[in-house]
């Protein structure tokens, strides 16, 4: 009964497919705003603990993918070093699709958003599923911090463009900023 109770309350009725700038997305424990000039839509996942929203534009599209999800077996990192070693490694045991090219990748600890968060960033070239020539180009800029409310738990947030080689720079760390400066946090 708890859960169902908490499923509901931290699923506030809001239009999933109009999402504003600016306005609070609700999920399992968190909430934050969308960044940018133009409308999200948003779709949940499982019990509602990944939540990825999408826009798409003329020349470009962007994805925010927010998951909440449970810490290392043997309690949470002791030091945020310890969680950007972890995440090192499990990016590079993770494979590269086929016709995905990543130009760069980078990660730190990242102080500003809590004690054990870790920040990455990474450029690169897909060209998978083209009906244009050439490929699209991604950006993606990154965050992984502990639940500072619900214990063992980490959450993971990524916001990404996806562009035409012949789109206009924008600079999406600005957009990353605004998306990570607005989490809120509560309990189950």
């Amino acid at each position: 009964m708890f859960l169902v109770l908490t499923m509901m309350t931290s699923c506030v009725s809001f239009d999933r497919a109009n999402i504003l700038p600016g306005q609070a997305v609700p999920g399992l424990g968190f909430s934050f705003e969308v960044p940018t000039q133009n409308n999200w839509t948003a779709v949940e996942y499982g019990s509602g603990n990944k939540i990825h929203l999408f826009q798409l534009n003329d020349q470009d599209s962007y994805s925010i993918s927010v998951s909440l999800n449970r810490g290392p077996r043997k309690g949470m990192y002791q030091n945020a070093e310890t969680h950007l070693k972890a995440l090192k490694f499990s990016q590079s045991i993770e494979p590269i699709p086929a016709g995905f090219v990543l130009h760069s990748h980078q990660e730190w600890v990242e102080p500003l958003y809590g004690k054990l968060c870790v920040r990455y960033t990474s450029k690169a070239e897909d060209w998978r599923g083209r009906n244009k020539e050439g490929p699209a180009l991604v950006d993606l800029v990154g965050l992984s911090c502990d639940h500072p409310e619900i214990p063992n738990v980490i959450i993971k947030t990524e916001i990404s463009r996806r562009y035409e080689v012949n789109a206009d720079y924008v600079d999406l760390t600005l957009y990353a900023d605004a998306l990570f400066a607005s989490f809120q946090y509560s309990e189950l």
